[in-house]
């Protein structure tokens, strides 16, 4: 559960609002390729389009051979599966040629878990994204054959999401984390942080590219950052009403050792983005109320009032 760093790659010496890239996809063409790989199609693969899993990782070999197998079991076709690892050195490389057969993996520096995914994503071939991170794992063998399957039914269908569970290191579920259908997109900016658990979207390659992808120099909001952008940019987004995934909470997760610069990186995000929302009074009432939630619960995970979830 964006499981990768402490990066070095050094988030405080950057502003946190970096300019979105160029788009490298423009939506007309984006409709255009979508449009032929959906109607020239081979009819036996008709049912099952294709998807690249990508998986940044940093010492994590706890965790890694879970979500690798998580991966693999998956009931499809057509499929890779690619690992981004930031030079592990707790034995993780040793797992990663375990798989050497049946994975495509790299283990280098790089410049954070926003660059790993971006280096990913640019080596994938298949049409749909499957980003997940090296902790995390699916609900069960068949999540993505009904997510592809969704994919499958409408070719102007850019994302696909639902909901997920927070686990413990053992895997024990502690709570749900529920997702909804989006009413409005300015539901994202309003939560108080993602409204959705980040193994949960799944989204077709060109959107990604042309939102520009993950901006490297964001380090513990870089998921809802993105979700700013690709979800008002997608043409149609579904919600599957079930868990799609897990995500581990455990020490060394960002999220748990983090949580109050991710907070505070949230926030600058929210007011980046909100003037590209048509925000009412209450709507602004409703961000700032979010804010204080946020830091009324680190005080009270930090006071030993609330375990962390």
């Amino acid at each position: 559960m964006a499981s990768r760093r402490g990066d070095a790659c050094g988030a405080a010496e950057h502003s946190p609002i970096a300019p979105v890239r160029e788009n490298l996809l423009k939506p007309n063409c984006r409709r255009i390729v979508s449009f032929l790989a959906f109607t020239f199609r081979d009819t036996a693969a008709l049912s099952m389009a294709s998807v690249s899993f990508v998986i940044p990782s940093l010492n994590q070999a706890r965790y890694l051979r879970r979500c690798l197998d998580s991966c693999l079991g998956q009931q499809l076709d057509d499929f890779e599966v690619i690992v981004r690892d930031g030079e592990s050195t707790d034995g993780s490389v040793d797992i990663l040629k375990e798989y050497d057969d049946r994975i495509s993996w790299v283990s280098r520096k790089d410049g954070g878990q926003a660059a790993a995914v971006n280096s990913g994503i640019a080596a994938a071939s298949k049409e749909i994204i499957a980003w997940i991170n090296s902790d995390d794992y699916y609900a069960t063998s068949r999540v993505l054959r009904q997510v592809v399957e969704a994919f499958d039914n409408n070719p102007e269908l850019d994302i696909v999401y639902g909901a997920g569970e927070l686990v413990d290191d053992r895997g024990t579920v502690l709570t749900p984390f529920p997702s909804r259908p989006l009413s409005h997109v300015k539901t994202i900016l309003l939560h108080p942080v993602s409204f959705v658990l980040q193994p949960c979207v799944f989204f077709r390659r060109t959107l990604f590219l042309e939102v520009g992808g993950l901006q490297d120099n964001l380090h513990w909001a870089l998921d809802y950052d993105l979700w700013l952008r690709l979800f008002p940019a997608a043409r149609q987004v579904e919600y599957i009403p079930r868990v799609l995934a897990c995500g581990t909470v455990h020490a060394d997760a960002k999220s748990v050792y983090g949580m109050l610069p991710q907070f505070r990186e949230t926030w600058q995000l929210k007011r980046h983005y909100a003037p590209r929302f048509n925000l009412t009074p209450f709507d602004r009432c409703r961000l700032y109320y979010g804010h204080a939630k946020n830091h009324l619960y680190y005080l009270a995970v930090k006071s030993g009032l609330k375990k962390v979830t």
